[in-house]
């Protein structure tokens, strides 16, 4: 039975079993450190009061929340549904500078609180009209119980979502504290979570679907586990050091634990869940029947939107097997959840048969008030889903089936994109574009994937055009306007007369989408292909990550990474591999784009090189920070105990003894010369003992003709040819060498022994 006062209902668990948890962390490999129990979370949550007080915010009033999953975030949402705060939590792993702005203005949220350094990269031109409050800690609440004007009722708005729509921008769904606990209410009677349960949470708590579970935890008077992300490798252990009964998870989480059983069978031991909920994207029907067969836990799939403050239906826990079965075959998302009156509609509106296929449309008091931009989204009292579908009667009930999206919509990993959005940032960031259509590719780990359809403009050379615009989206204006989860992963071509349109000259995306193959589509980090070689860029993940890092030891040995570390430093920087016909990796380049000029790279340690102050993507630079090439064979680094002098160094270099320097001095991609000596860095790398702990700077001419990648070169000088490329491709003149003049030691060593007295 859902409560009519949220805090009051806190109060009564407590009440009940104070020492009791309520909400547990715990770090990356699941060890727990901290536990709240329910006496505590009401003393949180009347401290959260307190500090929602002490900041100026009151009933009725708007406040964004921008952090991590952690428990601070629930417990700051909870006391403010308390208070009849509205919360607006934001996507902090995907929401750009832009949709900060865009979110902040159309909701008019006066307040932010922020993780501490979570906007570090967010200037205060995106914040305008918010007061952004650091969050360090809850303040003691007031000793004497002070008697804050706790809601209630449940009526009020408690939270904005944002959700992809049809539009460019997403859509703001309103929604009541009442929406939120009737669908609670409901999943927890679907699933049978009771007091004993502990729910893992594994999706973003800014997402309906973490949020309306803790609710439905919370509830029941169960617990709720809380890593800081959902972990591929440490999913197991997380779920086993937890206790945790129960999921709710999408479809690319299925994906990855299918290839996990190594890190499954490490912790069945200790393993307690009993059951999983999956949805919030196209669930793929083997994949979830693979999982139930290798760990012998089932899923439960379930369907529902934001607008609906999560689950519209889904798959009874208590079906007989083989009706189970059946329905999962049959990729079913379940009957209708007590709540929820859902029909399939016509165009016109009227209810249809079974087995007649229509839109689902659906009313009762989960679903939203509306959207914050007042866009239209009822009919007649019923919400219009967009999805496609039709129900058949199944032990004396209807159960639904999906057949597509009426508008669309790109679902990856739970998370709606819009193809709009994707659609507008390709015109913006590629003047070749005459139409560019995105749709979701069938995906085994996403569920979807995005892929993009371009027509160019006439007279545009293709191969071209493509080059350009992968550049763009890479590393260039397109790499700050994407997310990382929304950037196109997957492009094809196509003329304008091949595309799929209605008789209003409107583009049929769910055709075009049949249309082509996925032979047709080239993948976004498939750069510049040539005779000998295919330069694509390195990204997680990739079946050239093991490669690419045992060439990097190889080449810089002594200075090595371990894989964490280096897995890491594929974020921080562009690692554009050479690709031989075998498909094995011939040589890698490494390189940042950044605005520093010649005087201020000089000033710059290695070190620093990869952060955030230095890595500029409209910056009007591209520096190489390493080359490796699997014909290298690195001389054993002597022990050198002396220090040179800047003077001596250059004069090393400048008399052609360093075979770094000789290379990149050497003429490339049609240039009529080599990089130019600019000057040492003196202590740029320290660590590095065959250099001294030296590195130098060299600038190449300037890029203003296409280059040339030499075919027949080594596959170091095609690399640095192929870095001319995207730097022309991207308008960017400066191309610098940030390397080190790796034979130093082992010529200052040869020196010393035929002139002890050497320097």
């Amino acid at each position: 039975m859902k409560p009519e006062n949220l805090y009051n209902f806190i109060v009564g668990l407590a009440e009940k079993d104070p020492e009791k948890i309520a909400i547990m962390a715990c770090g990356e490999d699941g060890t727990i450190v901290q536990e709240i129990c329910y006496r505590e979370l009401v003393e949180k949550i009347e401290a959260a009061a307190y500090y929602f007080e002490n900041l100026g915010v009151k009933k009725g009033d708007r406040v964004a929340l921008a952090f991590n999953n952690s428990p601070d975030l629930l417990i700051l949402s909870w006391a403010a549904w308390s208070l009849g705060i509205t919360s607006i939590p934001m996507d902090v792993k995907r929401d750009t500078k832009e949709l900060y702005r865009y979110k902040l203005q159309l909701t008019r949220a006066p307040t932010m609180i922020a993780q501490k350094n979570m906007l570090a990269d967010i200037k205060a031109k995106y914040l305008e009209g918010t007061t952004v409050h650091e969050f360090s800690g809850l303040p003691q609440a007031p000793g004497d119980k002070k008697n804050f004007p706790w809601e209630q009722g449940i009526s009020d708005i408690a939270l904005i979502l944002f959700t992809s729509g049809t539009t460019a921008y997403p859509k703001g769904a309103k929604l009541s504290l009442e929406n939120l606990l009737v669908n609670a209410e409901d999943i927890r009677n679907w699933l049978r979570i009771t007091d004993r349960d502990r729910f893992l949470v594994n999706l973003p708590l800014h997402h309906i679907n973490s949020t309306t579970f803790c609710l439905a935890a919370l509830l029941a008077g169960g617990s709720i586990a809380i890593p800081p992300n959902y972990s591929n490798s440490r999913f197991w252990q997380q779920a086993a050091k937890m206790q945790a009964t129960l999921s709710s998870i999408v479809q690319s989480i299925v994906f990855d634990q299918l290839h996990r059983e190594k890190e499954y069978f490490a912790e069945k031991d200790n393993l307690v869940l009993t059951r999983m909920q999956i949805g919030s994207a196209p669930v793929i029907a083997e994949s979830v029947k693979e999982f139930r067969k290798k760990f012998g836990i089932p899923l439960y799939q379930g369907y529902g939107q934001t607008e609906t403050a999560l689950r519209v239906t889904g798959v009874g826990i208590d079906l007989p097997q083989d009706i189970y079965d059946e329905l999962i075959e049959e990729n079913s998302i379940g009957s209708a959840m007590p709540w929820a009156d859902i029909q399939i509609a016509d165009a016109e509106g009227n209810f249809l048969e079974e087995e007649k296929e229509g839109e689902l449309v659906v009313k009762g008091p989960a679903v939203m008030e509306g959207y914050v931009g007042e866009e239209e989204a009822f009919r007649d009292g019923y919400f219009l889903t967009g999805d496609l579908g039709f129900f058949r009667i199944i032990l004396g009930e209807k159960y639904f089936f999906l057949k597509g999206r009426k508008h669309e919509i790109i679902i990856k990993g739970g998370i709606n994109i819009s193809p709009v959005a994707i659609e507008n940032r390709l015109q913006k960031i590629s003047p070749d574009i005459e139409q560019a259509y995105a749709v979701g590719l069938s995906d085994a780990r996403y569920g979807e994937e995005v892929a993009v359809v371009v027509c160019w403009k006439k007279g545009t050379n293709p191969e071209n055009a493509m080059r350009r615009l992968k550049c763009a989206m890479l590393f260039g204006s397109g790499a700050s306007a994407f997310s990382a989860y929304e950037r196109p992963k997957y492009i094809a071509t196509s003329s304008l007369d091949a595309l799929p349109v209605t008789s209003t000259g409107k583009i049929q995306r769910g055709v075009l989408k049949d249309a082509l193959p996925i032979t047709r589509y080239e993948l976004v980090f498939d750069l510049i292909p040539t005779e000998p070689y295919r330069f694509i860029l390195l990204t997680e993940p990739s079946p050239y990550t093991e490669a690419s890092f045992k060439l990097h030891n190889n080449a810089w040995a002594p200075l090595t990474l371990d894989h964490k570390t280096f897995k890491k430093n594929i974020s921080k920087q562009f690692i554009l591999l050479a690709i031989d016909k075998a498909g094995d990796l011939a040589g890698q380049v490494a390189f940042i784009r950044s605005g520093l000029s010649s005087n201020e790279l000089l000033r710059t340690p290695y070190n620093k090189l990869f952060t955030d102050e230095i890595v500029d993507l409209d910056g009007a630079a591209l520096v190489c920070t390493s080359i490796s090439s699997r014909d290298y064979k690195p001389d054993p680094v002597p022990e050198v105990n002396i220090i040179s002098t800047d003077k001596e160094v250059r004069d090393y270099l400048q008399g052609g003894h360093d075979p770094v320097f000789r290379f990149h001095q050497q003429p490339k991609g049609g240039l009529a010369r080599g990089a130019e000596f600019v000057d040492v860095i003196p202590q740029g790398r320290p660590e590095d003992k065959s250099s001294l702990g030296y590195n130098m700077l060299l600038k190449y001419p300037p890029i203003s003709n296409v280059p040339v990648i030499t075919s027949g070169s080594p596959v170091a000088h095609q690399l640095i040819e192929a870095i001319f490329l995207i730097a022309h491709d991207l308008g960017i003149k400066n191309v610098y060498a940030y390397s080190r003049p790796g034979g130093l030691a082992s010529y200052i060593a040869k020196q010393r022994a035929k002139a002890p007295f050497f320097l």
